[in-house]
């Protein structure tokens, strides 16, 4: 009888557990700041992610908020780098790192979502940033278009811009 009950408990709890996963974020791909200069030619590009903070408390009264770590991934899925996204607990600016030209999926810890898969462009030569901690805000004449957004209506950074409609918003701005 014991064991009927535990697995009448067990089968439960399992298909409970779907409703628990949280429902995946699709956003379009972040890519480089726009710089309006055409660039040579180079390998690698730089990728920084303001992906949430975690609160360390040193002393009675000092504080630090180093950003949380995340994973860079290829197209097929593979982790290409983990990046501690800080150097210690009172290091409160992300790393910037160095990695070749290319698409990749940045899963980190966002704000307002929780873990996120954010899809990044990487030009050789420029860096692209992802804004997943809700400080960041675009200057306020910046075209809606031109920008990336969670869900919530959070920009997370700029629009790609291999996209169709964001090259032809900066090329009509200017």
């Amino acid at each position: 009888m014991k064991a009927k009950y535990v697995a009448m408990c067990g089968a439960s709890l399992i298909a409970l557990l779907p409703g628990c996963a949280t429902r995946p974020v699709s956003i379009a791909p972040v890519g480089p700041t726009p710089t309006g200069q055409p660039t040579a030619f180079v390998p690698t590009g730089r990728l920084q992610v303001f992906s949430d903070t975690e609160t360390h408390e040193i002393g009675e009264n000092t504080v630090y908020y180093p950003h949380t770590s995340y994973n860079i991934h290829d197209q097929s899925g593979k982790i290409v780098e983990y990046v501690p996204n800080h150097t210690g607990v009172m290091d409160g600016s992300p790393s910037t790192v160095s990695i070749p030209a290319g698409q990749y999926n940045v899963v980190a810890e966002s704000s307002s979502y929780g873990r996120v898969t954010v899809p990044v462009v990487i030009e050789g030569g420029k860096t692209t940033v992802v804004h997943l901690d809700r400080e960041w805000q675009p200057a306020a004449k910046t075209p809606s278009n031109d920008l990336v957004y969670l869900p919530d209506g959070e920009a997370v950074g700029w629009k790609e811009l291999g996209s169709e409609s964001a090259r032809n918003n900066r090329l009509s701005s200017k």
